[in-house]
């Protein structure tokens, strides 16, 4: 701090401890600053003074016990006096404003005291302000030493607030690597294990052999909270901070990007699965192998075919372009035998313990996938009435007797591509073109003869 010591005793010894919040005020110079500003606020203090000597004054002459001195901002100074006192006001009492339960007064000599307290209040305004402005430029001579010095306090500061983190919730040293390789023992969410006592860690491993993986599991906060930590350690060890595990081995990645959950926008007239599929489209378009992706929950927000061809067509272009390092979480369990086509993928589930009366979910990641949401469980722990449940019930039976099994429900997974049968035509385009005397054609010819071209070319296509 040897730096500003200059600095920090100017302003020690010229600016209040506690000014006022506009400069403009008169209260930011410290008293035996200046011997000006001390001797304007002597003056001011006199007529303070004054005017209390004024009301005695006055009450002794006119005998009104309860004429008070007042002041507002709309109206300054005044006597107010009650209406039941109003025959004892005199004569060079000038009536200034009726309320309800009262009259306000000004005389000539409170007059003149008002515009005398102004005079001087201002002149003390500016000789603060003229001060405040010579202290500024003082300061700013040394404005390099200023930020190299608030610099090196941001820095202490993060460095402790950071070191005192880590030592309170058992935080470890991650390992940054350049490698493509991220390996998360015991990870743990910062700020959910705070609050849940009884907090589960999971583990966590993405390589160039398995860089995807799909997540299913009951409709629960858990999965989200695994998606979100994961996220959440990559970029605590980016800014050089411990993490909540018990191993981390982190590579550099170059962005992190979630899509995690989706609200409307109508002032812009989106729908909550437009900006969904924007979200979705700037994950593809700005995504590379480098970087970190969550997904949850994608395609959720239309129908069943349409949601989970879209989650199909999203993994799979993660998987054949991008290559990015991705957890894809999803309760379209079609994706889960679909998936066994791509050969960097891997799934993952929540261990589920349950038997023909009770259900427990226990939070812990484990290898392979389920094909249940549990949708009615998470129902029943959100206290749906039971009335309701068994109707869902009834009609979940209803549905699976109807489709048989979900892969033949979808039986679109199945469906190859269309084969586009090409007639070739070129050669009488070609033709045209060579037989055209572009010498004698008007613009507007021109372009009805390569819209007629375009023509054909579309129907050649199509047959």
């Amino acid at each position: 701090m040897e730096e500003i010591k200059k600095i920090i005793e100017i302003i020690n010894n010229s600016i209040k401890e506690e000014p006022e919040n506009t400069i403009s005020s008169w209260n930011i110079i410290k008293d035996w600053y200046d011997s000006e500003v001390d001797s304007y606020r002597d003056i001011i203090k006199n007529w303070k003074d004054w005017l209390s000597n004024y009301q005695e004054k006055l009450i002794n002459e006119t005998k009104i016990q309860n004429l008070r001195i007042k002041y507002t901002n709309v109206s300054w100074y005044f006597i107010e006096i009650s209406k039941s006192q109003i025959d004892k006001v005199p004569d060079f009492f000038v009536h200034k404003q009726s309320l309800v339960n009262a009259y306000r007064y000004i005389t000539s000599e409170l007059k003149w005291f008002e515009e005398k307290l102004i005079e001087w209040e201002s002149k003390l305004a500016e000789r603060e302000y003229e001060l405040f402005q010579k202290i500024r430029e003082e300061i700013l001579d040394d404005f390099k030493k200023i930020k190299i010095v608030s610099k090196k306090i941001a820095f202490i500061d993060f460095i402790s607030s950071m070191s005192f983190v880590a030592y309170e919730n058992k935080y470890i040293k991650p390992e940054i690597s350049s490698s493509y390789k991220l390996k998360i023992k015991s990870a743990r969410h910062p700020i959910i294990e705070t609050i849940e006592k009884d907090f589960i860690s999971n583990d966590l491993e993405l390589d160039s052999k398995k860089y995807i993986n799909i997540i299913t599991w009951p409709n629960m906060w858990w999965k989200s909270t695994f998606l979100r930590q994961s996220a959440l350690i990559i970029l605590m060890s980016h800014i050089w901070s411990f993490v909540p595990a018990k191993e981390a081995s982190i590579p550099l990645v170059d962005k992190i990007f979630c899509r995690v959950w989706a609200s409307d926008n109508l002032y812009l007239w989106q729908s909550t699965f437009m900006v969904e599929m924007q979200e979705v489209a700037n994950i593809l378009n700005n995504s590379t192998k480098n970087s970190f992706v969550i997904i949850d929950e994608v395609g959720r927000w239309t129908s069943t075919y349409d949601g989970m061809s879209l989650a199909w067509a999203i993994l799979k272009y993660n998987h054949d372009k991008i290559k990015a390092k991705t957890l894809f979480a999803t309760h379209y369990h079609e994706l889960v035998d679909e998936s066994k086509k791509l050969g960097w993928v891997a799934n993952f589930s929540v261990a589920v313990w349950e038997n023909d009366e009770n259900i427990v979910f226990l939070r812990k990641v484990i290898p392979g996938s389920i094909k249940k949401s549990y949708w009615l469980e998470v129902a029943k722990l959100a206290w749906i009435s039971k009335e309701v449940i068994f109707e869902a019930k009834s009609m979940l039976k209803t549905l699976e007797q109807e489709h048989d099994n979900s892969f033949k429900q979808l039986s679109f997974w199945i469906v190859s591509k269309p084969e586009i049968k090409i007639v070739e035509k070129e050669s009488e385009i070609e033709k045209e073109i060579k037989n055209l005397d572009l010498d004698n054609i008007t613009p507007i010819q021109a372009l009805a003869k390569l819209n007629d071209m375009k023509k054909k070319l579309i129907f050649s296509y199509t047959c």
